[in-house]
């Protein structure tokens, strides 16, 4: 927050508590607690006001708390003003308010978008930002802060010599200190906004002069992998709603995963398919000049494991409809096993085993695949003990699919729990020679291809026989887990929209 003593700033308050002591509502201290609990309502937050045993003491506490952000001021207009309507006390406090208040540089929506994107975001350095970027006679801060915050703080000062308002200087110190995606879109933002005001040349003076010498470049170089996560689950006590969560990262070293979190939406499947479309269509339309090789994968629990998700379309064309994984590499991964850490250790130390065996040849070994038995307690047991004693078994392929409410679901339980981070199977019969020679063409061919390429390979055969022939390709899931890229899902938010 701001501290609104530095600098003379308390005798900015002069003024305004002279205002508000001519405000008859305000004159006793019922009236002024009754306008700072209205207020609270409306900003939706407690105002610490501090209390003060005369009128003009409680009053400068109140015009003090009220001078650090434009929101409390117009909101301590709009409460009066339900007491005061149009009386000569009334029009001289709006007069100062709007005195006192700064104009709004941004549209709403703008200034909303822009800290969505900055959710979640930490920078440890936040205070030596905002005092590089306000200048050293600026108000400073104190107690925890936020971006808005400080954000809103730098709109009440002047622009620099150049023309730049500050908030603009300050998105780009951020900008230079996070992760190529989140970094890539602040600079799209800060680009729109200087461009409206003819101060685009200087904004990008402002980027050379923050980016050292040693920096990476923030364009990723053609072909670099690029990542949309999209966790699906049910929602609500009729189980026919999903919730859709959605992660993405263009670019960078898979050390530093850390993907942008986007809006959740909620509403039945069908509503679900074209949510998911319309976000392979915004990373097409984000990353297109960028020339990525994108890669879908839904994170899924045990009960939406067999959904046939590279089946639906990768975009909302009713007309052209194309499954997304004839388009796109696309995988399922296991929701259970990334929010549970006790089966962490085994997935790495699988994981890595099967990397080596892929980049040593492009396929598995032959006894590194396990298929399983039986869904009985004895085949079961058979297929736990395996994994117990062949550390480098890495994939397994599934006696019968996960359905909803069959046995085969113990299967992939046994997978997850073993640290298997690749496991196939049909999602209606596992058990037939065309499957099961897919199967091992898939896992064992030596070939120019990655295997999630021949997987894509397969599924774009399977589509072009079209439906009548029933190829297996078409129906073919494969859960390839990667424990170095977790999203971890917080407690859900407020979803976008439902959807009808």
């Amino acid at each position: 927050m701001v501290h609104a003593d530095d600098n003379g700033g308390r005798g900015l308050l002069i003024p305004l508590v002279d205002a508000l002591s001519r405000v008859p509502t305000l004159a006793d201290r019922a009236g002024r607690n009754l306008i700072i609990r209205m207020m609270s309502a409306e900003l939706r937050e407690t105002l610490l006001v501090e209390e003060h045993p005369t009128a003009t003491g409680h009053l400068f506490s109140l015009a003090e708390v009220c001078q650090q952000s434009p929101e409390r001021l117009a909101a301590l207009v709009r409460v009066v003003a339900k007491f005061e309507s149009d009386s000569h006390a009334m029009v001289e406090l709006r007069h100062l308010v709007a005195e006192l208040t700064p104009l709004d540089l941004f549209p709403t929506t703008e200034r909303a978008r822009l800290f969505t994107l900055l959710a979640g975001v930490v920078v440890p350095d936040i205070a030596d930002i905002y005092r590089a970027v306000a200048g050293p006679t600026a108000p400073g801060l104190f107690g925890p802060t936020t971006y808005y915050e400080v954000f809103r703080v730098l709109e009440t000062l002047n622009a620099r010599p150049d023309g730049i308002p500050r908030p603009l200087v300050f998105v780009e110190h951020i900008a230079a200190k996070v992760r190529t995606e989140l970094a890539i879109e602040l600079h799209r933002w800060n680009e729109a906004r200087a461009r409206a005001m003819n101060l685009l040349d200087e904004l990008l003076l402002i980027r050379d002069g923050l980016r050292p010498d040693t920096a990476e470049p923030l364009t990723p170089p053609v072909g670099a992998p690029a990542y949309l996560v999209v966790r699906i689950s049910r929602e609500g006590p009729t189980g026919d709603h999903y919730r859709v969560s959605h992660w993405r990262q263009l670019g960078g070293d898979q050390r530093a995963w850390s993907p942008l979190h986007g809006e959740d939406v909620v509403g039945p499947l069908e509503a679900v398919k074209r949510a998911v479309a319309a976000l392979v269509e915004k990373v097409e339309d984000d990353w297109a000049q960028y020339s990525p090789d994108i890669r879908i994968e839904f994170v899924l629990d045990y009960e939406n494991l067999n959904l046939d998700v590279d089946q639906w379309p990768w975009e909302n064309d009713p007309f052209l409809a194309q499954p997304m994984g004839c388009r796109y590499p696309v995988v399922v991964r296991s929701l259970e096993r990334m929010t549970t850490r006790r089966y962490h250790r085994e997935w790495r130390q699988r994981w890595d085993e099967l990397a080596r065996q892929l980049t040593r040849s492009g396929s598995l070994a032959s006894g590194a695949t396990c298929r399983g038995l039986s869904c009985t307690p004895d085949g079961l047991r058979e297929l736990q003990s395996r994994f117990n004693r062949e550390r480098g078994l890495v994939s397994l392929v599934l006696s019968e699919p996960p359905r909803r409410g069959a046995t085969g679901r113990d299967e992939v339980a046994v997978g997850v729990k073993a640290g298997v981070p690749l496991i196939l199977w049909h999602r209606d019969d596992c058990g037939s020679a065309d499957f099961t020679g897919l199967v091992e063409s898939l896992l064992h061919d030596q070939d120019e291809h990655h295997l999630l390429e021949r997987v894509r390979l397969a599924r774009t055969t399977a589509f072009a026989e079209g439906p009548a022939r029933r190829h297996v390709g078409q129906a073919l899931t494969v859960l390839y887990d990667d424990p170095t890229r977790l999203v971890v899902p917080s407690q859900p938010g407020p979803p976008e929209g439902v959807a009808g």
